[in-house]
């Protein structure tokens, strides 16, 4: 979050568990909306119970965005620049917070205002700390379900990183293939974002119906990634099939666990970096075990689990 929005979020008096509640709540929200057909009238669930608790959780959501706005538009204000950050202690590279350059587009330029700067913060605080939270767990999950690969990953993190406890920098990240491939197949079996939604701008034909543009249409991922293309052993965790492209789907588009096309995940790449890093840091010290066969899941817009998460920790001697 330091990097996405120049603020530091160990800060309680920001990232609290009212507004780690207020966002399980909203999604909740969401998906009982989508789900209840007489709530998609918004005469109909302007009345009711669900958007009462709605505005009391928008209230703090943008209580929070609001909150990090201010204090960069008061750092804004006082130097008359934005300030860049270092990387490290190492490389003492600078960079510019996503929000900054939001920042530099409103306050500079006149693109977007104060509503859009907010929408935009919003978007990135709430799809980037819970999504990477939970692809955690369930990559974890299927390590410690699969001792074989997990051990594979830390050969790999031998090879790359050694027996020190140095950092993981950026050149190290490419090399971590099988880790990278590891997160894949996680993806694939339990796609954070497992429906995606579009509005159509034309009729789209189908086999036997046509999309009618000015619609909503709504895609699965969470099947796009169980289809038959992938093979017999589709249902399995399956690391390898990443390392021979030879063995993936013809259709570049049969993995979209970032979604597709021009609105897909903003954060996709820094994802990736920041998993692999979290991941190495943690398997290099700590041994997973676990039973991914037990874990029930549910749709709340994001893909979380409803049961325990049936994973425990030791330390490696």
């Amino acid at each position: 979050m330091l990097t996405a929005m120049g603020v530091d979020f160990t800060d309680h008096t920001i990232l609290n568990s009212q507004y780690v509640t207020a966002v399980d709540e909203i999604l909740k929200i969401i998906a009982v909306r989508f789900r209840k057909f007489w709530l998609h009238s918004d005469y109909t669930f302007r009345w009711s119970n669900v958007r009462k608790k709605q505005d009391a959780c928008l209230k703090i959501l943008h209580n929070m965005s609001d909150t990090v706005i201010k204090r960069r538009k008061t750092e804004f204000d006082n130097n008359n620049i934005l300030p860049e950050r270092t990387t490290g202690n190492t490389s003492g590279k600078k960079f510019k917070a996503f929000m900054d350059l939001l920042f530099e587009l409103s306050l500079e330029k006149g693109v977007m205002n104060d509503r859009e700067l907010r929408e935009h913060v919003d978007t990135m605080i709430v799809g980037g700390y819970d999504t990477t939270a939970t692809v955690l767990m369930y990559t974890l999950l299927l390590l410690g379900s699969h001792p074989e690969v997990q051990e594979k990953v830390y050969q790999e993190l031998k090879v790359v990183l050694g027996d020190s406890d140095r950092d993981v920098e950026k050149h190290d990240l490419s090399q971590l293939v099988y880790l990278e491939a590891v997160l894949k197949e996680s993806l694939r079996l339990y796609p954070i974002g497992p429906v995606l939604g579009r509005r159509l701008d034309k009729n789209v034909q189908l086999k036997n119906y046509t999309l009618a543009a000015g619609r909503s249409c709504f895609l699965l991922l969470f099947g796009i990634h169980k289809h038959p293309m992938w093979g017999a052993d589709v249902d399995q965790f399956n690391p390898d099939r990443w390392m021979d492209p030879a063995s993936l789907p013809d259709n570049p588009n049969a993995f979209a666990a970032f979604s597709l096309g021009r609105r897909m995940c903003i954060g996709k790449t820094y994802a990736y970096m920041s998993l692999k890093t979290t991941l190495a840091h943690v398997l290099r010290k700590y041994r997973f075990n676990g039973d991914h066969t037990q874990l029930e899941l549910k749709f709340v817009v994001l893909l979380k689990p409803t049961s325990g998460y049936y994973v425990s920790i030791e330390e490696r001697l």
